[in-house]
């Protein structure tokens, strides 16, 4: 295990994105669902301003009041109060958001908003668009589900394997430990191991970020 120290690195970094692509997704449901709740208040009569502090109210409903977009929301609201512009706010959280679909919606509705466009009809697209397009992704995801089910299941099995051959035949792997030969079959088994993990993991996450 001493010799596989360096690698805990690149398994953090792995972990790491992984737990980024969910939170990436987390903030695509969420965005969509704020979207929706403002053109819902610009419907109602609001200001665009206010449409962002209904909002926001709304979100918290929703996602509870830790969730990333209602603490994106509270920032933008937060410094509305302040008089900071609506549209300086909107390209801040697009540029930090790193997603397409929020880029785009944010200057559509900007530039709708200084041209004094239909806002909700805007949204209302974004809405379909965005929509459209994560029923995609769970489609996809759904169809990838048992292939990583398949995976896990490979991943475990040499373990299970060594487990009941240690319990079932005490002394059947002795050779195998307490000299060179054997720590060095067992590093270099340990390592295809690894490898054929970390080939699995790739093609999973290759195939979520189709």
């Amino acid at each position: 295990m001493l010799l596989f120290i360096p690698l805990y690195p690149v398994l953090l970094s792995v972990q790491r994105k992984r737990l980024c692509k969910v939170q990436y997704r987390q903030l695509q449901e969420q965005f969509r669902e704020t979207i929706r709740a403002v053109s819902v208040a610009l419907a109602a009569g609001y200001s665009v301003e206010n449409s962002w502090l209904e909002a926001k109210k709304e979100m918290e409903r929703l996602f509870g009041p830790d969730a990333l977009m209602v603490c994106e929301l509270r920032q933008m609201v937060t410094k509305l109060a302040l008089n900071m512009p609506l549209e300086d706010l909107l390209e801040d959280f697009a540029r930090r958001s790193a997603s397409d679909d929020i880029q785009s919606f944010c200057q559509v509705f900007l530039f709708a908003k200084r041209s004094g466009g239909d806002f909700i009809e805007i949204i209302r697209t974004t809405v379909h668009r965005i929509g459209d397009r994560f029923e995609l992704q769970r489609q996809l995801e759904a169809d990838l589900a048992a292939r990583r089910l398949e995976s896990q299941i490979m991943n475990v099995v040499p373990l299970v394997i060594l487990i009941y051959l240690k319990l079932t035949s005490p002394g059947y792997f002795d050779v195998l430990y307490g000299n060179i030969t054997g720590i060095c079959v067992m590093s270099a088994c340990l390592g295809i191991y690894v490898l054929a993990y970390a080939i699995s993991e790739h093609m999973q996450q290759m195939g979520l970020g189709a």
